[in-house]
């Protein structure tokens, strides 16, 4: 295994800290925090108010910086293993096209990071759309592109799958059909698909191929 296979594998199995980092965040909150009717982002939200302004929805997040935090990192880990990843992949256009879909839902990430939902929500809004929108497309043509360039049928077929979830839960979002889930549960559904398959993959670069990678290049993991 390359060190960039090795250093593309550690950084997007890093994922897991977003997820690690809601559980914390969400732990410390004295009021109910609800995974159906409160967005991911209210564990950013810098003020204990109601939000929106003037609504019912009161919202309180006294570890906010560590969320915050956890966004900006996890924006920063998905384009640094995007480049790194580049050469357990063939050349070509579908991989550049692929990884910077991916590379640029870090920017987006990071804006959600460094301007929560109560601060500026226009550049938060800005980045969720990259997360959502770039982010579940790059991750459903990293999906193809594994199952043109490998074996890893399963893998790839997964990551195809959870791209297009993300995708549509985000139409759905959008739009305002939530199917039950409410909103925040449909906010999930479009933004855990991009973690989850970076960790997926993360976990298949780790396999060191050895010979076998040697004799057929074009072999992921």
């Amino acid at each position: 295994m390359t060190r960039a296979r090795l250093l593309a594998a550690l950084l997007w199995l890093s994922s897991v800290q977003f997820f690690i980092a809601q559980a914390i965040v969400q732990s410390a909150w004295s009021t109910p925090f609800s995974l159906t009717s409160n967005f991911i982002s209210d564990l950013g939200n810098t003020a204990c108010a109601p939000y929106p302004a003037g609504s019912q929805h009161y919202v309180c997040s006294p570890w906010h910086f560590w969320m915050n935090a956890s966004f900006v990192l996890f924006g920063l880990t998905i384009p640094l293993g995007a480049a790194f990843a580049r050469g357990a992949f063939p050349n070509g256009l579908l991989r550049t096209v692929t990884l910077v879909l991916l590379a640029l839902a870090g920017p987006g990430y990071v804006l959600v990071g460094l301007y929560p939902e109560n601060v500026d929500i226009t550049p938060h809004k800005i980045g969720a759309g990259l997360v959502f929108i770039s982010g579940n497309l790059g991750l459903a043509l990293l999906g193809v592109e594994i199952l043109q360039a490998s074996r890893r049928r399963i893998l790839a077929i997964s990551l195809i799958k959870l791209g297009v979830v993300g995708l549509i839960a985000t139409v759905l979002l959008v739009s305002g059909h939530f199917l039950g889930t409410g909103v925040g549960g449909m906010e999930r559904i479009a933004a855990y698909p991009l973690p989850i398959g970076l960790m997926m993959v993360g976990i298949f670069l780790l396999r060191d191929s050895g010979p076998a990678h040697a004799r057929n290049p074009r072999r992921l993991g």
